[in-house]
């Protein structure tokens, strides 16, 4: 990024990109703590409709269909909420940035 080009309005963008994202960034976390669970729970359905031996219904349960496409689901919603959370922290950084730029200014550093 050029620095000469960080100003009032390239901060005001980042901040109007935060603010507008606050709430997918929290519907997307809250989607990931909730296929986390999932995940959990598929592989404890099909763990207990197994039989066999401990080791072998452990098995049977990280090869299913079900916790499988649980995983997959959690991945992929993983993969959405990075994007957006890597985008909003790059957002942030600008600002930090350009309030270091702003006090070194008014000291005179720069």
């Amino acid at each position: 990024m050029n620095l000469e080009n960080l100003n009032e309005n390239r901060v005001e963008t980042a901040l109007k990109m935060l603010s507008s994202t606050d709430e997918d960034h929290a519907n997307l976390s809250g989607q990931v703590k909730y296929l986390e669970e999932a995940i959990k729970q598929a592989k404890a359905h099909v763990f207990l409709q197994s039989e066999g031996t401990v080791a072998e219904r452990q098995e049977k349960a990280l090869d299913s269909v079900l916790y499988d496409d649980a995983l997959k689901a959690w991945i992929e919603t993983y993969k959405q909420f990075k994007i957006l959370d890597n985008k909003r922290q790059h957002e942030v950084r600008i600002i930090e940035i350009f309030q270091t730029l702003s006090a070194n200014r008014r000291k005179g550093m720069l």
